[in-house]
């Protein structure tokens, strides 16, 4: 029944419970009480009776003996004792008269009694007085024994009174006596029955609160020492177990976080390592690596990008080192007919059909060049354009890596949301802690009064004892789930620490894409600069032919124009040293690097 309650609710039962209990028990000793405290006033009230009833015979005998003595001595200063007795008699007569207003059997003795005294006054004590001031030297005894008879009968009425008072007096002392005992055993067995029940109560709200925040120590110390799959055992559906569900899922919620990030991390460390080793060969000039990282994110398309721009250079390679080979022959050719046309350009007077038979090689081989020339132009443009492409996937890889650190630091993010919520739990500790502080001071309050109100507040003392060191337990376990907290947090710590080394690694990656596309732009700078050697080759193989058609035509002038032939075929030689210097060039930057043939 109490696992469906919440905590406020269970400790208003069950204090409620403790103070109803109480307040029975109060209850019932104020009647009680009430009780012996009206038997008290009843006890003074007849003792008062007594005392007037003993203050009447008094003034009766006190009367009696200064008549006697007077009677006696004759001294007149002796009667003034009488009067002031008479005064105090009738003013006790009145006194007693009031306080048993209440019984009527001594209402009626009194109304019997008090003329009785007025007629003892008027007829013997004041008539005796009359007669010795009037000079009589004797007394009469008829007189003085008629006295003394009606003192007699006087305290025998008075002794009736005292008699009826004194039973009374006996009968409510058992009965104060009775409701002593009754107020001592409701005190006793109340206090027992209260105490017993108060530690039931404090028994079952510790078995209550105490186990569920017992499991979740134990649980989260497993969690601490690495047991990634420990989970509360929720039996109950208060605030407690509210707790331990949350828990459950925040534990739940980090180790599948935790078990995707390792995933995530160990997938693309691999692929970035692949694609770094291959990188890394081709910044060195080996384009012969395969790149085997596939996938459709973000890594996967940057491999294709790569594979793609790989497989374009080592065409493009390929393509420029046969181009450089076939420059290098023909330069070569060139230079061995320039010679020849050269060393033969002084029989050109003489041998003019050999001279044209020469000037028709030239100009086919000329013609050859230049279809070589342009074909070289035409893949220096398509290696500009294969670099430029290269480069743009290099920039997009590079925007894929800040991609990952941006989703690395929104998982910092999640891991800050992580510790903030576990702050949370810490405010819910604080408040619980507060609660626990209040209690304390409420049962300190408690057994401050129950102290002020001595035996009658021991049980009441013992009640607030139990709850000041329930309370205490329940600061002392709220501060072991704090502390618990702050080590969740300081593993938190770490876990943000991880992944901002995790974050440096692939601004590090980042670094060195950069540095390859750097190198890439390198490249594409050094192929640009063939693009204007080529031009100008191509513009001294089409003065070639121009000159070779002009040779053609001035042929049946050969020998007027044979030394400007010799002109042309100096500066055929030296366009070819030019033509062979590019080739060279050529071949030394596409001899860096590697690629399957």
């Amino acid at each position: 029944m109490l696992a469906n309650l919440s905590i406020k609710k269970k400790l208003a039962v069950g204090f409620g419970a403790i103070v109803a209990i109480i307040v029975i028990l109060l209850s019932m000793a104020y009647t009680n009480f009430t009780k012996l405290s009206t038997a008290s006033e009843w006890d003074r009230h007849t003792l008062a009776v007594l005392l007037e009833a003993g203050q009447i015979e008094t003034a009766m005998m006190q009367i009696q003996s200064s008549v006697r003595g007077f009677l006696i001595t004759g001294d007149d200063s002796i009667t003034q004792q009488v009067s002031v007795e008479e005064d105090a008699l009738r003013h006790h007569i009145e006194q007693i008269t009031k306080l048993t207003a209440d019984n009527a059997t001594q209402q009626a003795r009194l109304k019997r009694f008090t003329p009785f005294i007025n007629n003892w006054l008027s007829s013997v004590i004041h008539p005796q007085l009359e007669k010795r001031r009037s000079g009589a030297q004797t007394v009469n005894s008829a007189e003085v024994l008629n006295g003394s008879r009606t003192v007699a009968e006087a305290r025998r009425m008075l002794k009736e009174i005292t008699g009826d008072e004194e039973r009374l007096l006996a009968e409510r002392s058992r009965t104060s006596s009775n409701l002593s005992e009754s107020m001592m055993l409701l005190l006793v067995a109340g206090g027992a029955v209260c105490t017993v029940l108060a530690i039931a109560i404090g028994l079952l709200l510790s078995g209550a609160l105490a186990a569920p925040l017992m499991r979740l120590n134990s649980v989260v110390e497993r969690i601490a020492h690495g047991e990634q799959d420990a989970r509360v055992e929720v039996s109950s559906n208060d605030e407690l177990g509210q707790v331990s569900n949350a828990f459950n899922q925040m534990a739940q919620s980090i180790q599948d976080s935790l078990a995707k990030e390792l995933a995530a991390t160990n997938l693309l460390k691999s692929k970035v390592d692949s694609l770094l080793g291959v990188v890394s060969k081709a910044a060195n000039g080996d384009l012969t690596g395969k790149i085997e990282v596939t996938g459709t994110d973000a890594i996967g398309q940057l491999a294709e990008g790569l594979d793609r721009m790989f497989d374009n250079l080592r065409v493009l390679l390929n393509n420029v080192q046969k181009a450089g080979i076939q420059v290098t022959t023909s330069a070569t050719e060139i230079a061995a007919s320039a010679k020849q046309q050269e060393a033969t350009g002084v029989e050109q007077a003489q041998t003019s059909v050999e001279i044209l038979s020469t000037t028709k090689e030239i100009s086919a081989n000329i013609s050859h060049l230049v279809k070589t020339m342009e074909e070289a132009t035409s893949v220096a443009d398509y290696t500009t354009h294969a670099t430029a492409e290269a480069q743009g996937n290099l920039k997009r890889m590079d925007g894929t890596m800040q991609t990952m650190v941006t989703a690395t630091d929104s998982i910092n993010a999640k891991l800050a949301a992580l510790s903030e919520k576990a702050s949370n739990i810490n405010s819910v500790l604080i408040t619980i802690t507060k609660v626990a502080d209040q209690t304390n001071i409420l049962s300190l309050n408690a057994a401050i009064e129950a102290e002020k109100a001595g035996e009658a507040g021991r049980g009441f003392s013992v009640v607030a004892t139990e709850i000041r060191r329930l309370a205490d337990q329940t600061s002392v376990s709220t501060w072991d789930i704090e502390q618990m907290l702050k080590e969740m947090q300081s593993a938190v710590s770490a876990s943000v620490m991880g992944m901002d080394k995790f974050s440096e690694e692939i601004r590090r990656s980042v670094g060195e894409v950069r540095a390859v596309t750097n190198q890439l732009s390198g490249v594409m700078d050094q192929v640009q600069k063939l693009a204007p050697q080529f031009d100008q080759v191509l513009q001294g193989m089409q003065s070639q032919a121009v000159g070779a058609a002009q040779i053609n035509e001035t042929m049946m002038q050969l020998n007027d124009a044979t030394q400007q032939t010799v002109d042309s075929l100096k500066s055929t030689s030296e366009a070819v040293h030019q033509l062979q210097y590019a080739a060279g060039g050529l071949q030394s930057s596409v001899a860096t690097f590697s690629v399957a043939t």
